[in-house]
């Protein structure tokens, strides 16, 4: 691997604290005008094996995620493109202008995935890490009513499950069968959001 501006008496790395299944990530300071983001996984858990693939697969269909410029699965270190350091959640507490040209950034690159083929998604069914049945969607809603509504946004007990009551949310609702189906769709595009945790939503 070649780093042109690389000057290694300046060379500094610092953690980042975000990250998920078992990967941590690291900001590479190779000069004053370039960084990379080091990108180490946990070779024991098999979704991180297909981190790359993934990225590879939204490349291709145009879908903005951080470049990959090396990938050593050896080590389980990957080498991807710095976006810098503010993401998506940095900009809760700014006005709604600010935060809506962000949101529909995000939804237009979900609406691309989603008007993929069907039939072009299927090469990626192997690399996503369980396929998304009813089960699987109800752990990740309690999760997102836990964690996102309740540890982040701090929304009452009480509140949290008045939400999860209605009929969109409800695990006895017919529609989770076709839920489901979208959300396999967005289970790749989640790849993207935590590829992208290490700077700004693209």
């Amino acid at each position: 691997m070649h780093f042109p501006l690389l000057e290694v008496t300046d060379v500094k790395i610092r953690p980042i604290e975000k990250g998920g299944s078992d990967r941590k990530f690291y900001r590479i300071r190779c000069s004053q005008n370039q960084t990379l983001i080091l990108v180490k996984y946990n070779l024991e858990r098999e979704e991180n094996r297909h981190y790359v693939e993934i990225a590879k697969f939204l490349e291709a269909h145009g879908i903005r995620a951080p470049k990959i410029y090396f990938h050593d699965a050896a080590e389980g270190l990957i080498w991807i493109e710095d976006l810098g350091e503010h993401d998506l959640y940095g900009y809760r507490h700014d006005s709604w202008l600010v935060r809506r040209a962000f949101y529909e950034s995000a939804l237009d690159e979900i609406i691309k995935l989603h008007r993929l083929q069907e039939s072009v998604c299927e090469e990626m069914k192997e690399h996503l890490p369980a396929e998304f049945d009813a089960a699987l969607y109800r752990w990740e809603q309690r999760y997102f009513f836990n964690n996102c509504l309740g540890r982040y946004f701090k929304i009452s007990e009480s509140k949290r499950k008045e939400l999860a009551a209605l009929p969109g949310f409800c695990a006895k609702s017919q529609n989770v069968s076709r839920v489901c189906h979208g959300f396999w769709f967005t289970a790749i595009f989640n790849r993207k959001i935590s590829l992208s945790r290490t700077g700004r939503l693209t």
